[in-house]
């Protein structure tokens, strides 16, 4: 039985674009962000993963929603996330990885099935957000 992974990511807008994450050999693509450690508030986790994979200061926003991913690795293990996703901006305009694992792109919605963006629940309501704002 897997156990729940509480994940806080990210909705990095530029424009008509969205900054997505991407795992060096793989072929999805995500909200940056990360793991809610024991003892942490999701706003907290959200901003110490920005800095740790960014390496630049966040203001984290408005909580946008709540989306649950469950899926198996290749090696067969089996996942269940929780993930808080909320609004954040970034210093700067450039972005970059300091993490050799992760790389980031901007990605506008027409692009993110093609990017297999997960969970894919998310195209929805990245979809309303550029919508409503």
């Amino acid at each position: 039985m897997p156990s729940i992974e509480f994940i806080a990511r990210a909705i990095i807008r530029r424009g008509d674009e969205v900054l997505l994450a991407h795992r060096v050999g793989e072929s999805n693509t995500f909200l940056p962000g990360g793991h809610v450690e024991p003892g942490e508030y999701a706003e907290e986790a959200l901003h110490r993963e920005l800095s740790e994979e960014l390496g630049v200061n966040s203001v984290i926003g408005e909580f946008v929603g709540v989306l649950e991913h469950k899926f198996t690795d290749r090696e067969g293990r089996r996942y269940e996330e929780v993930n808080l996703i909320f609004k954040a901006s970034v210093t700067g305009d450039e972005v970059s990885s300091v993490e050799g694992h992760l790389e980031f792109i901007w990605a506008n919605p027409e692009e993110f099935k093609a990017r297999n963006l997960l969970p894919s629940s998310l195209h929805g309501l990245l979809e309303k957000w550029f919508e409503t704002g």
